[in-house]
């Protein structure tokens, strides 16, 4: 037994590297961006990428005159007066909670020498809803300076806690975009954000057992009252299955922009959605949680309906597949981890054996110490 340890210690040395490039980021991210010409869009893409983000587009009420022209700007000031007056444009974006995210990036460009109609509508919007909560700023231009834009947003979301200096990328900085995104991130000095407590559950498709980590939120308070639970959910599309409950759940909706292989999530009020591929969405849903590794689960799951059973179970320290008992298989199952990045921006205790808000090569020594130790 302690040689195979050993070799896993010796494996996973190697690993070391590779391993730390691909961990988590240390806070869970929303990178919330407007984009009317795709250069925000690309520099929002470049942030998400190097923080491990998730994305969330601003989508304006699409009047303004396409492609850019003189129309635009003076479509964009008359906009702008308005908003002065106290009238907001619509836009066809809204978030219910900032609550999945400890920290949000806000990527826009200027117009006119100002923020974008559309971000600054959404940020008042959600001005209650991002108090307390760390900002950053990013902005792009084609040649004028930012310092209006700042003011806007200070101005807009007076109890947000602004962090590190904003980020500035005009037409000369466009070739370097994304180099200078992840500079720029490492300067950020957001503050650590206590991690949510989470619920450990058991998802079982016929013999096939997968371990889940649910968030602890009204939504999972009143689902987790349900459990066990066995459904007979039905295939959509191919790559969900859905169960509608004779109850509603509390929700707490948004527009998660991209949905992955195990996320487990309530859409409406009281249809249990289990995805098992990864795609982009439109649509909005309440998080429940996710999967801990989907390896398999469309192979369990099958092309038709499937009966899948969703049951409690108490979270051991170490127990990373989920079978109530730390040993090696628990070390093949944290590699697996590591070397295949699902996205996830926060690990619970039982996972992140090291304590250390990150998944990579320190945990599997944590663990192989802890098995070692019994």
């Amino acid at each position: 037994m302690r040689k195979i340890l050993l070799f896993f210690i010796a494996v996973m040395i190697q690993f070391a590297t590779v391993a730390s490039a691909m961990s988590a980021g240390e806070l869970r991210t929303l990178v919330v961006y407007y984009s009317y010409s795709g250069v925000t869009q690309s520099l929002a893409q470049s942030i998400a990428g190097s923080c491990n983000g998730e994305l969330l587009e601003v989508v304006d009420h699409g009047n303004y005159p396409r492609p850019e022209s003189q129309t635009t700007y003076s479509y964009a000031n008359n906009e702008r007066s308005q908003i002065d007056a106290g009238v907001w444009p619509e836009i066809n974006t809204s978030v219910e909670s900032f609550n999945a995210w400890d920290a949000v990036i806000i990527c826009t460009p200027l117009w006119n020498g100002k923020m974008a109609n559309p971000m600054l509508t959404f940020l008042h919007n959600h001005a209650d809803k991002l108090a307390g909560k760390q900002v950053a700023l990013a902005v792009t231009s084609y040649s004028s300076g930012i310092s209006n834009v700042v003011l806007d947003a200070h101005n807009t979301l007076p109890e947000a806690i602004f962090v590190g200096n904003p980020l500035h990328i005009n037409r000369n900085g466009r070739a370097t975009m994304a180099a200078t995104a992840a500079n720029w991130l490492e300067t950020l000095d957001f503050e650590p954000v206590e991690e949510p407590s989470v619920i450990k559950m058991r998802v079982v498709v016929g013999d096939k057992v997968f371990p889940a980590t649910m968030v602890d939120n009204a939504t999972m308070a009143s689902f987790k009252d349900l459990l066990p639970l066995t459904l007979n959910m039905n295939e959509l599309n191919g790559n969900e299955k859905y169960y509608y409950l004779s109850e509603n759940l509390p929700t707490d909706k948004f527009r998660p922009d991209t949905i992955h292989a195990g996320d487990i999530m309530l859409y409406g009020n009281s249809c249990i959605v289990l995805f098992y591929k990864s795609f982009a969405t439109s649509y909005e849903y309440t998080r429940m949680g996710a999967i801990d590794n989907p390896a398999g689960l469309a192979a369990a799951l099958g092309s038709g309906n499937v009966e899948v059973r969703f049951e409690l179970v108490e979270s051991l320290e170490g127990d990373i597949n989920g079978d109530g008992e730390v040993n090696i298989s628990d070390v093949t199952s944290l590699i697996s981890m590591i070397l295949e990045d699902h996205g996830d921006t926060f690990y619970p205790d039982y996972i992140d054996v090291n304590g250390d808000r990150e998944l990579n090569v320190s945990d599997v020594t944590a663990l192989i110490s802890i098995i070692l130790s019994r």
